[in-house]
Order: structure tokens, then C-alpha cells, then sequence
């Protein structure tokens, strides 16, 4: 698992993500989560190979925080660099508060509402209607709660907690 994750992540920081749909995904070890093709899909379609355009594969860096976890006990965050609560928080109020967004456009961030993705330092992330739905398949697929520990001020823990109890989710 974990050199397939390596090479797919090679490729998408190429933007190969045609090569990845059409030949790495097929030759995944374990069934690839759908919220993977559908990421891989926003950046065929909205991501170029430029490192001005490129893709930040979040749900691709979820998988391998999953799998190091697993194997190694290695916290997630390190990669994936946002924390799933914070990064769904700062989309919300972007889309709702009209004057926040506006501070964070002239702060170089740029929305794709359509899309909906934001555009961060590592590049296009993409939220989509289903973030929180996208990292609980993860976590199943990968058959691990994953431990966060870049949220500051709290010690690491899992994300969207209250829901998973609200959903009765068990990995």
C-alpha cells in the first residue's frame, strides 16, 4: 500500500492525474475509496501541472497519514498540513460571510465556489459536499480513527468527533 500511495503522489505532484485514473487506480491493493476518483477527477478538470494550478491532494494524504498510522503509530496532520475541522470551518465562513472572504481574497486565498475548493499555499484543496463523509470512508477503508495533532489548542484527537458519536461510527 504504501508504494502505490508513493507513486500516486509522485504522479498527482506532476499533475499526471489522467496516468493515475487510467493506470494507478486500477492496480490499487485495496478498493480505492470513491472520494479518492472523485478528487483525482477535480483536478483533471481544474488543475493543471503548473505549480501555480496544481492539485493539493488532501483525501490521497489522508490515505497515507492512514496507512502510516496504522503501520507506524505516525499522528496525521504532518502531511495533509490542514486539520479536516478547520479547514471545513474556514470553507463555512467563507461562503457565509461575505467581509471574512473578502479579507482572505486579499490575502491571496482564491475561492472556486462552483467547485468548491479553495486555493491554499500548498495548492487547490479541494472541500467538495462531502469532506466530512470523504475522510469517515477513509478512516473505514484504512481501518483507522485518525489522530490529528495540528489543531491548536487541543492535545491530538480524532476529527468531527460529535458527529461520528451522532452517526454511531466505528472503524
Amino acid at each position: 500500500m504504501s508504494l502505490w500511495l508513493d507513486a500516486v503522489l509522485r504522479h498527482l505532484s506532476l499533475g499526471m492525474y489522467q496516468h493515475i485514473r487510467e493506470k494507478l487506480l486500477l492496480i490499487c491493493p485495496i478498493p480505492v475509496p470513491a472520494c479518492l476518483a472523485a478528487e483525482l477527477e477535480f483536478g483533471e478538470r481544474c488543475c493543471g501541472a503548473s505549480n501555480e494550478n496544481r492539485l493539493f491532494p488532501l483525501r490521497f494524504l489522508w490515505m497515507l497519514e492512514a496507512n502510516e498510522q496504522r503501520g507506524f503509530g505516525y499522528q496525521a496532520g504532518g502531511r495533509s498540513r490542514y486539520h479536516p475541522e478547520k479547514l471545513l470551518e474556514f470553507w463555512e465562513q467563507a461562503i457565509t460571510d461575505e467581509r471574512f472572504r473578502e479579507e482572505q481574497i486579499a490575502n491571496g486565498f482564491r475561492f472556486d465556489f462552483k467547485e468548491k475548493a479553495i486555493q491554499l499555499s500548498a495548492g487547490w484543496a479541494l472541500i467538495g459536499d462531502h469532506l466530512i463523509d470523504d475522510l469517515l470512508e477513509i478512516e473505514k477503508t484504512m481501518g483507522v480513527e485518525m489522530i490529528f495533532d495540528n489543531y491548536p489548542g487541543r492535545p491530538p484527537g480524532p476529527a468531527f468527533v460529535a458527529i461520528k458519536k451522532q452517526r454511531g461510527f466505528t472503524v
